[in-house]
Order: structure tokens, then sequence, then C-alpha cells
């Protein structure tokens, strides 16, 4: 479903991807695992065709994305849907015009057809009652259900999620995490989900990628994580302060 070939990025002349290969099946759930500013989202807006690779190739199924023309591009992107961050919703817009605005933008359907298909996916989240509210006037985990909403309206192959959970108290974190299960399977489509926290990770992951400087460091099942001897793995998952990561930082503040 999406390939990743030998790529490589840097911005202002400091290394972000280096030479990183990945391969993601259909209908997975992939984690992609790192430190802040490791390059993870990096990598989704590199499959959106946001970024392109200073060398090496993006695929999503045929298409190499880093080659493809804006038109063709803003075809592809019809079939992935994007969960941001801080769900970005537009604040001047409702619910249901927030979760329309793909429908609007990217294809032809009429007002009738948009209403339906947005009153379906609200519903899917549980936010059909809040359709005519405005994103001010929703907390953190329900802005949160509707952007997942908005990222399903296209009924897209492939979802790309960044940092899903972040902001969330732990109870309202696993039932976005369900939801994201639960959707992602009924739809059948593949998932990428980019985060930090580790409790979310490992609920909702088939399968999980390291990235540490620049580099897929260890994949693989979410057991197999549990039980890695690679020293950076097993710090990150540990939360501890001992280890390779910020061994140099640590030093410094030590002698201070």
């Amino acid at each position: 479903m999406v390939q990743l070939r030998d790529v490589n990025m840097q911005f202002e002349g400091k290394k972000v991807l280096e030479g990183v290969l990945l391969n993601v099946q259909p209908q997975e759930r992939l984690v992609i695992m790192g430190q802040s500013g490791s390059g993870k989202s990096t990598i989704l807006r590199l499959i959106l065709g946001i970024l392109r690779p200073d060398s090496g190739s993006v695929f999503f199924k045929q298409y190499e994305i880093n080659r493809l023309k804006r038109r063709k591009l803003q075809q592809v992107r019809q079939q992935i849907g994007m969960v941001y961050q801080y769900s970005a919703l537009l604040s001047s817009l409702t619910v249901r015009q927030n979760v329309a605005l793909p429908l609007e933008e990217l294809t032809d359907k009429s007002g009738s057809e948009i209403d339906k298909i947005v009153d379906e996916k609200l519903e899917l989240v549980g936010m059909l009652d809040t359709k005519d509210l405005l994103p001010d006037e929703l907390s953190g985990g329900m802005r949160k259900r509707v952007a997942l909403a908005r990222g399903l309206v296209l009924d897209p192959e492939l979802v790309l999620l960044d940092e899903p959970s972040a902001g969330l108290d732990p109870v309202i974190a696993t039932v976005v995490d369900e939801l994201i299960i639960n959707l992602t399977q009924k739809s059948k489509a593949t998932s990428i989900i980019v985060t930090h926290e580790m409790e979310s990770a490992f609920r909702i992951a088939t399968r999980m990628a390291m990235l540490y400087e620049g580099k897929i460091i260890e994949e693989g099942e979410p057991e197999k994580f549990k039980q890695s001897k690679n020293p950076v793995v097993a710090q990150f998952l540990s939360g501890s302060t001992e280890g390779p990561i910020l061994e140099g930082s640590l030093d410094a503040i030590r002698k201070k």
C-alpha cells in the first residue's frame, strides 16, 4: 500500500531522514514511534505529497507520489485521509462544514449527497448531535473525533494520523484509540499512526517501527518490540534516562 525507498530529507542542512526504507501492507495499522522532532510527521507529509524528498521514492499503491503532477496528486489524495495532530478544524466553520470540506473541494457530489455522508460519518464517531456547533464549543476529545470523521469522509484506502491522542486524558485517549481501531477495521482501511504515547501505540498497532536519528532502527509486531534488545528501543519504551538517547545532553547537565 505504501513504500518508502531510500528516502533522504534534510531541513536547513540538518538530516531528518536518512535512507529510510519502509513497507506498509494493506489493512495494517502501522505505528511509527520516535522522539519529538525525529521526523515522524515528515514521513506523513511525504506520503501526502506536501513535502518531496531530497532523494529516494515515496509510493502509494502504484503511484510514485514525489513525481506526480499537481492535478494527478490531487486525484490520488482523494484516497488518503489525514487526521492532524491538533485536529486542524477551521474555527469559523461548524462541525458539519468542517467534515463536508473535503467532499466539497474534491468531489462533484450534490449538497444532499454531502449532507447524507457527513451525517453518516459523524454518527460513526458519536458526534452527530454536535454538527451545528463550532470547534471552540467542543472539548479536545470531541474535536479529535470530528477530525477523525473528516479524515474518513472520502472513504479513503489509507488513513494517516499524527499524534491522535496527544493532549487527551487517559480515558478519552482510550476512546479515540478504540474508535481508530474500529473505524479502520470496518472500512478495511490501512492506517499509519505517528505517536510517542506508548499506551496508545501498543493498543492500536498491528505493527510498529522505531525512527531514530533519521533511520528506522527496528520494526515488527508489538510483542517483538516489548522484547527488543536494541538499547534505544528499550530505553524509549521504558522512559528511562539511562541509555543512548540524550546521553550527551544528560552528561552536560550533570557536569553543571
